[in-house]
């Protein structure tokens, strides 16, 4: 079988930011295209149905947020102001009528609003959050990194204060709704659920290096802590991607600085197994998921590596295939 994906990366306008691949599971990796003009193009998001594809420029002191419509090549649908400094992740609302950017270095969060194309609109709203924690130089402020919109709330990780925030989206309007609070210096970077348990919150803390399963149903309580990083590692660490496989039997958190990558089995609660820390390439800042295979991309070396999902003993192993890819950080199925 052969799937397609998009890599973003950092790149200046003359560098190819953002690449198109194919990975076969049988011949490795195809580069299909590439394309230049971007600037920091560091988070990429395909639209679920439509034909459009949204990017981030991570710049300060004032990012942008762009939509291209996805065919032989890009052809620019808009670009807005992303209402901060270095926007670094994009979502969607569950109903695909807004797009919400989280803006790193100020720590704001955008809502804009789009058409029934997928193409955006106005900015509906801005927050913008307060605080900091006891990193002093991680945390000397806020800091949004992630939202993730589930069961009609919006999750909005704050890796500058150690907390979730909660809101509810009132036709583009976000609503407070509460906040979860992580441990003190933890710094919740990425937050995904799976859809076999719908009530859990899966978190992976950036400066912690630790993954949190959190109970909604029971207002944000945390029920399981795990670490990142095999026991006795003593070297610096910062654990950046967290992803659950496409059938929710499993939920993988990639290291820097250790260079792995945590694989959890998800049990029949939710709860997660002891992981099992297999080495990968340098940097990984982010991965993506084929069935059985785990495509790395080193934010180091500018490459990509697939490794094979051993379901049963949780390990990655090595295959044959790698290809090279301007500062992969960011991936993007088709």
């Amino acid at each position: 079988m052969t799937y397609r994906f998009l890599t973003g990366s950092y790149a200046a306008p003359e560098d190819e930011g953002i690449c198109r691949f194919a990975f076969d599971a049988d011949k490795g990796f195809i580069w299909e295209k590439a394309w230049t003009g971007f600037s920091n193009p560091s988070y990429i998001l395909k639209h679920p149905h439509a034909p459009v594809l949204y990017s981030v420029e991570e710049n300060s002191p004032t990012g942008a947020v762009r939509a291209w419509q996805i065919g032989d090549s890009l052809i620019p649908l808009s670009s807005f102001p992303s209402g901060g400094a270095s926007p670094c992740h994009l979502s969607l609302s569950e109903d695909e009528k807004y797009l919400y950017v989280s803006n790193y270095v100020d720590g704001t969060l955008a809502v804009f609003s789009l058409d029934p194309q997928g193409r955006i609109g106005k900015m509906c709203d801005l927050k913008r959050l307060s605080g900091h924690g006891p990193n002093p130089f991680r945390q000397e402020g806020p800091h949004a990194h992630c939202s993730l919109e589930t069961d009609g709330k919006l999750y909005l990780c704050d890796l500058g204060t150690d907390r979730i925030h909660v809101y509810r989206n009132e036709k583009g309007k976000l609503e407070n709704a509460g906040e979860i609070a992580l441990p003190a210096g933890s710094g919740p970077r990425h937050v995904t659920v799976c859809s076999r348990h719908p009530g859990l919150l899966y978190c992976v803390a950036e400066l912690e290096s630790s993954v949190y399963v959190i109970s909604l149903k029971e207002n944000g309580k945390i029920v399981q802590s795990l670490s990142t990083l095999p026991a006795g590692f003593e070297g610096e660490n910062t654990s950046a991607a967290i992803h659950i496989s496409s059938d929710g039997r499993f939920l993988l958190a990639s290291n820097r600085g250790h260079d792995s990558i945590a694989v959890y089995a998800i049990q029949a609660d939710g709860a997660l197994s002891q992981p099992v820390v297999s080495p990968c390439i340098a940097e990984p800042r982010d991965f993506i998921l084929f069935d059985h295979f785990v495509v790395a991309g080193s934010q180091k070396d500018d490459l990509l590596r697939a490794y094979r999902l051993n379901e049963t003993a949780l390990v990655l192993e090595e295959t044959p295939w790698s290809a090279g890819a301007d500062c992969p950080v960011c991936f993007a199925a088709l």
